[in-house]
C-alpha cells in the first residue's frame, strides 16, 4: 500500500477550510444541526474530505478529489460523492471500515456511510445516542441503498 493523498502536499486544504466554515455558519448546516446545539458538531464537508483523503492514493489530483468528493459544489453536505459512478474511485472505498468509538451526534460515520463504508459507531451520552441513531440509521433504512452499520450502546 503506497501513500495516501491526506499524507501529500496537494491536498485542497483551503478549500475544505472555506466549505467547512461555510457549513458551521448560519445557513449552510444540515437540517439536523438545529435540532439540538452541541458544541463539537463537525463540518460534514470537513469529514468528508479527512476520510476520502485517507484512502485515495496519492497520485490522484486535486481536481479528481475535490470533484469525486462534490467538494466544488457550493454546498457540498447537500450531495452524495460521486464515487458510486466512477469504478475508478470506487475501488479504494469499497470494503473499507471505519470505527468511531465516541461518534457524539454522528457527523464522521455519516460521511462514511455516504462514502460506502462500513461504520461501527458508539457513544456514551443518551441525547447524542439518541441523534446518533437517527442520523445513522435512518439513512440506512430510508435513503441510499449503500449504507450498511452497526452500532453498540
Amino acid at each position: 500500500m503506497g501513500k495516501r493523498f491526506i499524507e501529500g502536499a496537494r491536498v485542497p486544504v483551503e478549500l475544505v477550510n472555506q466549505k467547512s466554515e461555510k457549513e458551521k455558519q448560519s445557513g449552510g448546516r444540515p437540517p439536523f444541526w438545529e435540532m439540538v446545539f452541541w458544541w463539537t458538531r463537525k463540518p460534514l464537508s470537513g469529514a468528508r474530505a479527512v476520510i476520502g483523503a485517507s484512502l485515495l492514493p496519492e497520485e490522484i489530483t486535486p481536481e479528481e478529489f475535490t470533484t469525486q468528493l462534490r467538494l466544488n459544489e457550493d454546498i457540498p453536505h447537500k450531495y452524495s460523492p460521486l464515487i458510486f459512478t466512477n469504478r475508478e474511485f470506487l475501488k479504494y472505498f469499497q470494503g473499507k471500515k471505519m470505527l468511531d468509538p465516541f461518534a457524539g451526534f454522528g457527523c464522521i460515520p455519516f460521511e462514511a456511510l455516504r462514502l460506502g463504508l462500513e461504520v461501527t459507531a458508539g457513544e456514551l451520552l443518551p441525547t447524542a445516542y439518541i441523534f446518533l441513531k437517527a442520523i445513522l440509521e435512518y439513512p440506512a433504512e430510508f435513503g441510499n441503498a449503500c449504507f450498511t452499520s452497526r452500532y453498540y450502546q
